[in-house]
């Protein structure tokens, strides 16, 4: 199976070195989120020529670009071999877990306030660099309200609710009120 996925594989980064010493070892991305990685997507490494899958046991964020990963069956010896092998993935597994979780795809959410106020459902998340907005209509009127990781309270995906922290008055602007 493994020689038929090779062409479908996208490098995401290299196994830079060792961390501790029980087979833990520390990948380091290349012009991916580090954030895309999770226990369920299959990691694939190149030994000897051979694509070889590995499974994910636990990941430890390191810093930006870098996360500590331990490999299941894989100790401190078996590390060492894969130190400075390139990581592959493949990108349907990425498009899977994104489809599932991506916090942008919330339009028909139900939006609440800090203050536990429904507001209403979000109509749209307008995607502009480094400031994305989610767009929501009360009383026929447009609201815009500032959506990043720092506004984001509860996101659940079960109940299809968010919860956001909306700067005090910023409602008001819009609705006069």
């Amino acid at each position: 199976m493994a020689f038929f996925m090779q062409d479908n594989l996208k490098e995401i980064g290299h196994f830079s070195r060792l961390h501790g010493y029980n087979g833990k070892l520390v990948i380091s991305f290349i012009n991916e989120n580090p954030s895309i990685l999770s226990k369920k997507i299959t990691i694939w490494i190149n030994i000897s020529g051979l694509i070889t899958p590995f499974k994910i046991q636990e990941i430890q964020p390191l810093n930006k670009n870098k996360l500590i990963l331990s490999l299941l069956n894989i100790n401190k010896d078996k590390a060492e071999e894969l130190k400075n092998k390139s990581v592959f993935i493949n990108p349907k597994d990425i498009d899977l877990e994104e489809e599932k979780f991506d916090k942008n795809n919330i339009v028909g959410y139900n939006l609440f306030s800090q203050e536990e106020e429904n507001l209403g459902k979000v109509s749209a998340v307008i995607k502009i660099k480094n400031n994305n907005l989610i767009q929501l209509y009360i009383n026929k009127t447009e609201i815009l309200l500032p959506y990043n990781e720092k506004t984001i309270l509860v996101l659940d995906h079960s109940k299809k609710e968010i919860k956001m922290d909306i700067p005090d008055g910023l409602i008001e602007l819009y609705t006069g009120e």
